[in-house]
């Protein structure tokens, strides 16, 4: 009930009618099924290429994370419940936007499968050139630079192959990478470019761990000296270390995540702004 409480506390989840970031996806998307229905594509390849695109351009300013968000991730994070988990999720919006692109990735791909041949493979490769920049799920079958790549060798002579060339050497932050990096909390964000978050978190893991490590050693170097009754502060600072460390990797992570999808988003509307021809 208090969780419930504190979650209504935060902004409505719908989408602000001022909300830019999404009326540049709207707009995008329409010049996208003006060339989709020009390609003359059989009805089912152009079904399944627009469920694609609209999931690629649900784009938004996430609203503000709720106070009720904020505990439950942190108990989460402490106690790692299943349950606390899911809910945590499903307070928090941003994680629509974090796996928006596997989604997408899937239906084209599927689209590739089921029609080799269609007329819009060479534009599928080159929204899954972008698209793959951000997917987070194993087991897709290629890569940004394998679909830029296939664009580029298949269809040499369009204008997608030389725009998926340029759009190729465009650094990027991979979604992996962030995660590997989160390994230690802090150096995902100095991954995708924002040292100053990085270090504050990395100093409250300096922190936390001290406070784990610390009443440890002091336990072991009092042997059975030691006693819950007139040690428990001792424990009480490592228990607390321990949840700030728990709460310290979750949000280090997520976080991570969501610089290097706001980092290749900017990238990719920078390009397009250079591209006006750019689907």
């Amino acid at each position: 009930m208090v969780v419930a409480g504190l979650a209504g506390c935060g902004q409505s989840p719908l989408i602000r009618r001022d909300d830019d970031t999404y009326r540049r996806s709207i707009e995008h998307f329409q010049r996208t099924r003006q060339l989709i229905a020009a390609s003359l594509a059989p009805d089912e390849d152009q079904a399944i290429f627009e469920q694609a695109e609209g999931v690629f351009r649900y784009r938004f300013e996430p609203p503000g994370r709720s106070a009720g968000a904020y505990l439950v991730q942190a108990t989460a994070s402490f106690i790692d419940l299943p349950v606390l988990e899911a809910v945590a999720g499903a307070l928090d919006l941003y994680s629509l936007r974090l796996r928006a692109n596997d989604a997408a990735v899937q239906l084209w791909e599927t689209l590739l499968d089921r029609a080799p041949a269609t007329p819009l493979r060479p534009l599928t490769l080159y929204r899954l050139g972008w698209a793959y920049r951000n997917a987070i799920a194993p087991g897709l079958p290629r890569s940004s630079a394998l679909a830029f790549d296939e664009l580029a060798a298949k269809f040499p002579g369009s204008a997608l192959a030389a725009l998926a060339a340029e759009a190729r050497r465009l650094p990027y932050k991979s979604q992996g990478a962030a995660t590997a990096w989160s390994i230690v909390p802090g150096l995902g964000q100095m991954y995708t470019g924002h040292y100053a978050s990085g270090a504050v978190r990395l100093a409250i893991a300096a922190a936390a761990a001290t406070a784990i490590i610390v009443p440890g050693v002091r336990a072991y170097q009092r042997g059975s000296d030691f006693s819950l009754r007139h040690d428990w502060p001792l424990i009480a600072v490592a228990v607390a270390g321990a949840a700030v460390l728990a709460i310290d990797y979750s949000s280090s992570y997520q976080d991570a995540l969501a610089t290097a999808l706001e980092h290749n988003e900017r990238a990719e509307a920078a390009f397009e702004a250079s591209h006006p021809t750019a689907p």
